[in-house]
């Protein structure tokens, strides 16, 4: 009998430090989560970004708002690889966003706007190849086709490379004479 107490007795003991050693784990998870929380409710009120990629996310939407491009870029480059589908198809759309933005800024002269278009049309196509149902990227990407359209040029037959169907898409703008 007291050997069973005695047995009893240590497995509770050992119950009690393993339910310590989780309680503590679950508290410190928690807290963490709450920095992160508390980070992305209000970015622009801590200097040091944790490291979460919905954080840097939210960093790079407030860096965004504020004008600052090239940060808002960099954090959305950077949540770019992750697990979770819906965060980096909207980071690709974000990205988009903020090349269409740049080129509106630019004066209508700057020959660097078609490079800027390209970008934003390629991230609007990275996001809806990620999630088809961005609704809001699918009408981006048609106004970036709109400002600088592309012209789809099916091959012959005898191109196709393996009898799969092949097609050239270039786009139409204007020149630019290097000097």
């Amino acid at each position: 009998m007291i050997s069973r107490l005695y047995i009893a007795h240590w497995a509770l003991v050992a119950v009690a430090a393993v339910s310590t050693v989780a309680a503590g784990q679950s508290a410190w998870h928690l807290s963490q989560t709450n920095k992160i929380n508390t980070f992305i409710e209000n970015p622009t009120e801590s200097e040091q970004i944790p490291a979460h990629k919905k954080a840097l996310f939210a960093k790079a939407y407030s860096d965004a708002q504020t004008g600052n491009n090239e940060q808002a870029l960099k954090h959305l480059t950077s949540t770019l690889v992750t697990d979770d589908l819906a965060l980096e198809a909207a980071s690709f759309y974000n990205r988009g966003n903020i090349h269409l933005r740049e080129v509106l800024a630019l004066p209508p002269e700057n020959t660097g706007r078609i490079a800027l278009v390209g970008l934003a049309k390629q991230d609007y196509r990275n996001a809806l190849l990620i999630d088809s149902s961005l609704w809001n990227a699918r009408y981006n990407l048609e106004y970036a086709l709109l400002m600088v359209p592309e012209e789809a040029n099916p091959l012959s037959d005898q191109e196709h490379a393996g009898g799969h169907a092949t097609v050239i898409v270039k786009v139409v703008g204007f020149r630019v004479d290097l000097p």
